[in-house]
């Protein structure tokens, strides 16, 4: 421990104020960016690691300038001898220049519209600048180098004793330095914790403080390449401290579940043939192992908590509705709780087909009701009149009630927060859940994401479907993709549009042919097709009427946004044009695709993009949902790929879903046999400790 007394040893849930110099300023800007204990500091682990053995002698830099050649971006390290603000006469920009010096020569630092650079920078400082190079007119510059104040005045320079420097962000009022100071100071004073981890999982691994230390303070011998991925041992004892505390939180939920007694659905031979004559056509073999499965859980005695994946077009919907279905012929409720009101409405129109004569027992609660409308669908699912109720997130409202609700359905789970299902559930008398994602995703980042249900899986589609002919076609040839739109006009089908913007400037600085845009263009190309136009930002009851058209074919081209990306249901539309598909993720493209190939005849996908056509070739080569979802995390990662900050998606600091799915498989064992042994009151507290800065789940 460096020669630190025992009472200078403070344990990771010390507050950050233990630290020299961390006041209420400098407390409030770490609280505001999460950080309030050691532990929150230690792990927040360096952006980068500046190589010094990469560093570049400025002397030496002509040699890595390639004139008319793509840019170097050199490290060099020296001192602030000039610097000045001006002001350009042209544009009226805001330059500031830095004159640095390192023994061997000096070098010309400059920025544009950065005044506040003059706030952190001193002439006499000693900085590490990294960036491009230039040549200007007084011979090589540097343009816009990133900077981090190593050294002022007479302080040590310490983090120069090592190969590698730590960079950390800066939080407020707190440099990137002082962030540095504090947490050396932090691993000379901190504690070392009891170890935690299974031996099974420790094996070969540095203890927790240890491998702190070889992050925070990497050792000249260390590879540079593994400190930028990751991947070294250090990095692996924190990722497995994250995945062995998510994997036991995941574990206790579905203990403390399956101890919990479930309301029983009873079943006999008179509702199962009851439930034959709703079945427009027989179910697949995926479907009655699906059904089957839930059958089981429902009538079980324990509350089912199952997740139902399948491909697009698999018959997820069916599924979920046998399942309300055997509630509700047996004296029970079921919800089902969608994302948006376009999929409640395609819902509807569904089961209103499936029940028939029954179809009065169904409700539509949705927010924007009319008053008298919403009063007497509130008084019909209290009463227990309305025994499938199918809503959006009006069913979280204190207003709603339930007769006897005992099955919810969530469809697109990871859109709905944790503390949303949970208000839905205390409505109920703890009810069973059947989970269905729409998205297609690996068993193993579905044991992360869903890690507390049971998994059904749907790896088949309804006999008579063919496979969707999907192209690629370049904006310059996009005529093709009109032809094949004006063709399945002729024989009496329908087509979809979809295009990625209601205004040209949404989201994005690129130029795009937004959907007013398009809707000209489709009009003049097809004067004589119907054509409806849906978007986000139409009144819904607007919007149902035009999709309503649509389904019943009294529109024959639908151009829409997103919107119709799940749910929507039309065999008889057999061609989806995307345009600039490029601004689309691999799986939401495969969702759209789901649109067409709904009915026996060829259907046809095309995305008409001028960009990242190696990527968007995954969707011709393969129609595969799980393989595309697999390459789209990939490419996206799981927080792109779910939507920024998706409640239910993990948000760990040093361990990958992607990168660690076999060691989350491995920690999910080991976390099963700890709990087969029991924990004790300190593992309880770590795990406790880990939840709270992961910021997962309170463990109870």
């Amino acid at each position: 421990m460096c020669g630190v007394n025992a009472e200078q040893e403070l344990p990771f849930s010390s507050k950050l104020t233990a630290l020299h110099g961390v006041g209420p300023t400098y407390a409030s800007a770490l609280a505001e960016a999460g950080l309030e204990t050691l532990r929150d500091l230690l792990w927040a682990l360096p952006y980068r690691y500046v190589d010094r053995g990469a560093v570049r002698k400025i002397a030496e830099l002509d040699r890595w300038h390639q004139p008319g050649g793509e840019r170097e971006t050199v490290t060099v390290i020296g001192t602030v001898k000039d610097l000045r603000q001006t002001t350009t006469r042209v544009q009226r920009m805001n330059l500031m220049e830095a004159l640095l010096e390192d023994g061997s020569g000096t070098l010309r630092l400059i920025w544009f519209n950065q005044a506040y650079l003059a706030k952190i920078l001193k002439p006499g400082d000693r900085i590490i600048a990294f960036g491009p190079l230039a040549l200007g007119r007084h011979g090589l510059e540097m343009r816009g180098p990133a900077v981090e104040v190593i050294g002022r005045g007479a302080e040590p320079e310490e983090p120069w004793i090592r190969r590698f420097l730590p960079l950390y962000r800066k939080l407020g009022p707190l440099t990137g330095r002082i962030r540095g100071r504090l947490v050396q100071e932090a691993l000379v004073k901190v504690r070392a914790s009891e170890e935690w981890l299974p031996a099974e999982l420790s094996k070969g691994l540095p203890d927790l403080l240890d491998a702190l230390r070889l992050l925070h303070q990497p050792p000249d011998e260390a590879d540079a390449t593994d400190l930028e991925t990751r991947t070294t041992p250090a990095h692996v004892r924190l990722a497995t401290e994250e995945l062995l505390a998510f994997a036991l939180g995941v574990c206790l939920r579905r203990a403390g579940r399956l101890r919990r007694r479930g309301i029983v659905v009873p079943t006999n031979p008179e509702l199962r043939e009851r439930l034959r004559t709703y079945l427009p056509f027989h179910l697949t073999s995926a479907q009655r192992r699906a059904f089957k499965e839930i059958v089981e859980d429902l009538t079980s005695g324990r509350v089912m908590h199952r997740l139902l994946q399948g491909d697009v077009g698999s018959g997820k919907t069916l599924v979920a509705f046998l399942a309300m279905a055997m509630v509700a012929e047996t004296g029970g409720q079921g919800a089902l709780l969608v994302p948006t009101e376009v999929l409640a409405r395609q819902h509807a129109f569904t089961f209103t087909r499936l029940l028939g004569e029954q179809a009065p027992r169904m409700q539509l609660l949705l927010g924007p009701m009319k008053a008298a409308e919403k009063r007497e669908a509130l008084a019909r699912i209290a009463s227990g009149e309305a025994r499938y109720i199918i809503g959006t997130h009006a069913l979280f409202q204190e207003a709603v009630t339930f007769q006897m609700l005992q099955l919810v359905v969530v469809d697109e789970q990871h859109r709905f927060g944790v503390k949303q299902r949970e208000a839905l559930k205390e409505k109920g008398f703890d009810p069973h859940w059947l989970v269905m994602s729409a998205t297609p995703i690996p068993r193993s980042l579905a044991l992360a994401l869903f890690g507390d249900l049971e998994q059904s899986v749907l790896d088949e589609l309804p006999p008579g479907r063919q496979p969707i002919a999907t192209r690629l076609i370049e904006p310059d040839d996009a005529e093709r993709a009109w032809e094949r739109v004006e063709r399945e006009l002729a024989k009496g089908h329908q087509a979809y549009v979809v295009s990625p913007a209601i205004d040209p400037s949404d989201e994005s600085k690129v130029p795009l042919r937004d959907i007013q845009a398009m809707e000209g263009l489709l009009r003049a190309r097809f004067p004589e097709a119907t054509l409806d136009v849906v978007h986000g930002r139409l009144k819904a009851e607007e919007m149902a009427v035009r999709m309503a058209r649509f389904v019943a074919g009294e529109s024959k081209i639908l151009l829409a946004t997103t919107v119709i990306e799940v749910g929507v249901d039309v065999p008889n539309a057999t061609a989806m044009v995307v345009d600039h598909a490029e601004r689309f993720g691999l799986s939401q493209l495969h969702q759209l695709r789901g649109r067409v190939g709904r009915g026996q005849a060829q259907s046809h996908f095309m995305m008409i993009s001028g960009a990242e056509t190696e990527r968007l070739r995954a969707l011709v080569e393969t129609q595969d949902g799980f393989r595309i979802a697999t390459r789209d995390l990939e490419l996206r990662g799981p927080g792109e790929f779910f939507g920024t900050r998706q409640s239910g998606v993990p948000q760990f600091q040093v361990a990958d879903l992607l990168r660690d799915h076999k060691l989350l498989g491995r920690c999910r064992e080991a976390a099963e046999k700890a709990l087969a042994r029991g924990l004790t009151e300190g593992q309880l507290a770590w795990l406790r400790q880990e939840h709270a800065r992961l910021k997962l789940a309170e463990i109870s």
